[in-house]
């Protein structure tokens, strides 16, 4: 069976830590618990996972945030790399942290778990969230 690669954008990364997501977007994780699909979360999203936390704005701790990544290889993190720095300027959308993110689904030919109306109108990559 071949694993579908999935990339995870901050919102969707925090509402599976917080079991907030909706059930289409859920599915997408409950593919990479069971070893199905995997799903990557750039280090910008992750980096702002942490600043939320931090601020107390979400129901959650670092501790649990980074256990999911010892789950073994269906859950990693992904970094910038120039490849994806290249395809910023392409990918246009107004905050760089989603330009990042959307580059970083588009080069892997990943679906991008995303809240954001913006990034799912776009079409610059696929999405999925409902």
């Amino acid at each position: 069976m071949t694993r579908v690669l999935y990339v995870a954008d901050t919102h969707a990364f925090l509402y599976y830590l917080l079991d907030r997501l909706p059930p289409t977007a859920n599915k997408a994780f409950v593919e990479a618990e069971k070893g199905n699909a995997t799903i990557l979360v750039p280090t910008i999203a992750l980096a702002e996972a942490i600043h939320v936390i931090e601020k107390e704005r979400v129901n959650t701790d670092l501790k649990t945030l980074f256990s999911l990544f010892e789950l073994g290889n269906n859950f990693t993190t992904i970094d910038l790399t120039l490849e994806i720095t290249r395809m910023i300027p392409e990918t246009r959308l107004p905050e760089l942290h989603d330009r990042i993110i959307t580059a970083t689904a588009k080069l892997l030919n990943a679906t991008l778990i995303t809240k954001d109306k913006k990034i799912r109108e776009s079409q610059l990559t696929p999405t999925t969230w409902d």
